[in-house]
């Protein structure tokens, strides 16, 4: 059962983005305070020190600034990416203390996959990419249209990287949107056509190696679809249930956690899931979380630890699910 732990004191303006886990005791939640307020927003970084979550000085940063995504390749490699005063914001930590990193321009950074401390990934809206080599940054030109972004990444290997989002084309009752998916082979980057897919956006990938991801997609028809690669062929996997937002992250022993909220009456549910191999498994949550007003579910896990977040009217909530 997940459990709810402690984390200090947040503003209730304090939104939550991305989890990154290397160890049971070493996780970074990412996120900002002074979200939909009339205060400037600024970035927050918290961080699991095995015994309770701190919060993590940051290097000072112009207002209105904002984190959307976070990866650790290792304890002392962890990134985090954003967006500031219209520019990429890009933190690193090297296991002291966070600084800024600077980095050729491109549109709002929102995700980023961390392999090693020499490869590094930073993708998001706009049709260009950033790759840490370690010594340089390069920026390539992957999407064909200034319409299209990304959304999500996920990586299992130096030549195993999946990026996946949309595109939108038409205007007024002819808008039309579209997924992306394209995957880097070590050296460049490919535009797959992926499973077979209505229009939509991806909103989460997760991969445990590369016979195995998890593509999240959602449309304004009819929802959530989920579809699992094997290394050779998509297949569709029935969600579980009624989604509006999923968060999908793969599990050293090959099982899949999945995370939905339903909307009834202007309130989610949260409910976390658990894929078996043929269904998926409901994973008892706190009572006094069955009814809440969350706006964003997040999960990640290193095959024993899972910590999972979410937003409640009483503020952020952060549980911890440990396996027997």
């Amino acid at each position: 059962m997940f459990r709810p732990v402690p984390v200090p004191a947040l503003p209730p303006s304090t939104a939550l983005a991305d989890l990154a886990m290397t160890a049971p005791d070493h996780a970074w939640l990412a996120g900002t305070t002074g979200v939909f307020t009339s205060r400037p927003s600024a970035p927050l970084v918290l961080r699991w020190t095995g015994v309770d979550w701190t919060d993590e000085p940051l290097p000072e940063l112009p207002a209105a600034a904002s984190l959307a995504g976070i990866s650790a390749a290792a304890p002392d490699d962890v990134w985090a990416v954003g967006n500031s005063a219209g520019r990429p914001l890009v933190l690193h930590y090297d296991g002291t203390r966070w600084h800024t990193v600077s980095t050729p321009a491109i549109a709002w950074a929102k995700a980023v996959a961390a392999i090693t401390p020499d490869d590094v990934h930073i993708v998001g809206s706009g049709s260009d990419t950033l790759h840490w080599d370690g010594r340089d940054w390069t920026r390539s030109t992957i999407l064909t249209s200034p319409r299209e972004s990304l959304h999500t990444i996920t990586a299992t290997a130096p030549d195993n990287v999946w990026a996946g989002g949309g595109g939108v084309t038409g205007a007024g009752p002819a808008t039309y949107e579209y997924p992306v998916l394209i995957h880097w082979d070590g050296t460049t980057w490919t535009d797959l056509h992926g499973p077979r897919l209505d229009h939509g956006h991806i909103t989460r990938l997760a991969a445990t190696a590369p016979h195995d991801l998890w593509l999240g997609h959602t449309n304004d028809t009819d929802g959530l679809h989920i579809h699992h690669f094997d290394g050779h062929r998509w297949h569709p996997v029935p969600p579980p249930g009624d989604t509006d937002r999923l968060s999908l992250h793969g599990i050293a022993a090959g099982w899949t956690w999945g995370v939905r909220a339903t909307r009834r009456s202007f309130e989610t549910r949260p409910a976390y899931h658990r894929w078996t191999g043929d269904r998926w498994t409901r994973v008892p949550l706190p009572d006094n979380l069955t009814r809440t007003s969350a706006s964003h579910l997040g999960l990640t896990t290193d095959g024993t630890t899972t910590w999972a977040y979410l937003k409640t009217a009483a503020g952020v909530q952060v549980l911890r699910h440990t396996a027997p």
